[in-house]
C-alpha cells in the first residue's frame, strides 16, 4: 500500500494538536473466551479462564460488579452485572441504549470498545506500557523504522525516532524506573489509511531537590500512525509537558521537561 508522505504526516499531526478531546478512561481491552466445543457444557460465566468485565459498575443498577455474576460480550469487550437478572435486562436493550448506560456508569469500558475497535489507539497504549518497562525491543515494535519516524517534543525538533530513544528517552526512563502516565483523556482521527492519537494525562517523578518527595507533570501526547503493510505503526510523535504550578506556589516556574525531570540531552 502507498505510504504517507512525511510532509502530509506532519501537517496532519499540527492541525490536530490544539483540538479538544473526548473524556475516557485508559483501560486495555478484553479479548473474547474461545468457543466452547459443541459436546462439551459451556464453561461458568466465572470460570478462572473466563476474562474480567472491564467495568467497575453495573450499567443496570449501578452497583459495583460481582464477580460471580454472569457476564455478556459486547462490541468486543467482557461486560460485568451487580446479580444475576441484570444481564437478562442487558440483553433487552438496544445497542445504541447501552451505549449510553456505559457512558454513564462505565467510561472505561467506553475505552476499551473504542480500543477493541482502534488499532492505533491500541499503538498508543502500547507505547505508553513500553515505557513503563523500559522495553526498547517493544518500542522499537511499534515506530517505523530506518529512520522513517520522527519525534518532536515541547515544540522541538529531536530527530528520528532512533535518535530520541537513545539520546533522550531510555536515559530518562532509566533514572525513573517504573514510569507510569495517567491518561485523562484521549481520542482518535482516522484520514484513510493514516490515524492520530491524542492522550493528555500526568505524571509524577521523584523531586530532585527532595528526594522523599515526588514532582507532578502535566503532559500530552499525540501520534501520527500509518498502516505500514496491514501492521499500525508510529510514524510521528510529539511530547510535551510541564510541572505542575501550586496556586499558591512563588518559586520561579521548572522548565519543561521530557518524560521526567533528567536534564536534556543535547543531540543536535
Amino acid at each position: 500500500m502507498k505510504k504517507a508522505p512525511t510532509v502530509i504526516i506532519r501537517t496532519l499531526a499540527s492541525l490536530v494538536l490544539g483540538a479538544g478531546m473526548i473524556s475516557a478512561a485508559a483501560l486495555a481491552a478484553q479479548p473474547q473466551p474461545p468457543a466452547a466445543a459443541p459436546s462439551q457444557p459451556a464453561a461458568p460465566e466465572h470460570a478462572q479462564d473466563a476474562p474480567k468485565p472491564v467495568n467497575k459498575f453495573c450499567p443496570i443498577m449501578e452497583n459495583e460488579v460481582d464477580a460471580e455474576s454472569p457476564t455478556r460480550q459486547f462490541k468486543g469487550v467482557t461486560i460485568g452485572f451487580c446479580c444475576p437478572g441484570c444481564d437478562r435486562k442487558w440483553d433487552r436493550k438496544s445497542d445504541e441504549a447501552k451505549m449510553a448506560m456505559l457512558t454513564k456508569m462505565a467510561p472505561e469500558a467506553v475505552a476499551a470498545i473504542n480500543a477493541a475497535s482502534s488499532p492505533a489507539l491500541k499503538v498508543a497504549r502500547d507505547y505508553l506500557a513500553a515505557c513503563g518497562k523500559s522495553d526498547a525491543t517493544a518500542l522499537n515494535a511499534l515506530f517505523l523504522d530506518k529512520g522513517r519516524a520522527t519525534v518532536s517534543e515541547n515544540a522541538g525538533d529531536e530527530g528520528t525516532w532512533e535518535t530520541y530513544r537513545d539520546h533522550h528517552l531510555m536515559p530518562e526512563l532509566k533514572e525513573m524506573p517504573g514510569f507510569v502516565m495517567t491518561v485523562t483523556k484521549e481520542d482518535v482521527q482516522t484520514f484513510g489509511t493514516t490515524s492520530i492519537v491524542r492522550q493528555i494525562g500526568s505524571f509524577t517523578v521523584p523531586d530532585p531537590n527532595h528526594k522523599e518527595l515526588t514532582k507532578k507533570y502535566l503532559a500530552a501526547v499525540t501520534y501520527v500512525v500509518v498502516d505500514e503493510g496491514g501492521t499500525p505503526k508510529i510514524a510521528h510523535l510529539h511530547w510535551s509537558s510541564r510541572a505542575e504550578k501550586k496556586p499558591d506556589a512563588a518559586a520561579p516556574a521548572t522548565p519543561e521537561a521530557g518524560h521526567g525531570n533528567a536534564p536534556a540531552h543535547d543531540h543536535k
